[in-house]
């Protein structure tokens, strides 16, 4: 089985869903982001109702489970941000929706970081569990600022740590987030995949495609996978980053 932990589903065509259906991929969690100018609250909450109520019947209609992680992407902050998060709690309470997200920080600069910090604060409260994005541009500067943010405002067991990388898993991985490997042309690769597994461990990393409008690759679990399977990986390493660490996360028993 395979969870991908990210991915933006309301960017993507229904076959994709058909594909990775068919190369094992058995839930997603489609996250709040930026797919069209979210200038006003209004546009955020039409962009939060289609991931409920359409995007979760395109994608369940082939057979895998849609979870959702709603929230402000630091891309996507609207000048009343604050009827956001207003509202935030009670859409934290529709059903299969598991966290707030995709938040985090851009460039890091004074907007960003208060929205990111009142989303962690918000989350800390209502014990609920953020996926947070580091950028492709300055990531290690930039991740230094959300590392700081985390520690002042929420419990690290809530945190899923995402976009990791070579430049920042040296500043991550003995925290007690959740750190998530997105494989993805624009970021990692299998093979870097691997190889921070080799360095790193199994027993503490997720998956993502992140697939979205971006450059993406839809089967990078599933190659992901094959790949661990025909260099011999223990299938219980293979299984716990394919889904079980997924699981221990967001502390399911079944999906």
């Amino acid at each position: 089985m395979i969870v991908d932990a990210h991915i933006h589903s309301d960017s993507r065509p229904v076959e994709d869903f058909r594909d990775i259906s068919i190369a094992g991929v058995k839930a997603v969690v489609s996250c709040a982001y930026d797919p069209l100018e979210m200038k006003q609250s209004n546009v955020c909450f039409e962009h939060f109702n289609r991931l409920l109520n359409v995007e979760s019947r395109r994608v369940e209609q082939h057979g895998i489970k849609y979870f959702m992680a709603l929230g402000i992407h630091p891309r996507a902050i609207p000048t009343d941000y604050e009827n956001v998060l207003d509202k935030l709690p009670e859409y934290l309470k529709k059903e299969n929706v598991i966290a707030i997200g995709e938040i985090g920080l851009e460039t890091a600069d004074a907007l960003e970081q208060e929205v990111f910090a009142k989303q962690l604060q918000l989350a800390d409260e209502y014990n609920h569990r953020v996926i947070v994005h580091t950028p492709r541009r300055n990531k290690a500067e930039v991740c230094d600022k959300i590392i700081e943010l985390l520690d002042e405002n929420i419990n690290p067991k809530l945190v899923q740590l995402d976009h990791v990388d070579f430049s920042i898993v040296d500043k991550i991985i003995d925290k007690e987030y959740t750190p998530a490997v997105t494989v993805q042309p624009l970021k990692m690769s299998v093979n870097d995949t691997i190889e921070i597994f080799e360095d790193y461990g199994f027993d503490k990393f997720i998956v993502d495609s992140d697939m979205s409008y971006a450059p993406s690759n839809p089967m990078s679990l599933g190659n992901l996978k094959h790949s661990l399977e025909i260099k011999k990986y223990d299938k219980d390493d293979i299984d716990k980053v394919m889904y079980k660490n997924f699981m221990n996360f967001h502390a399911m028993k079944s999906i």
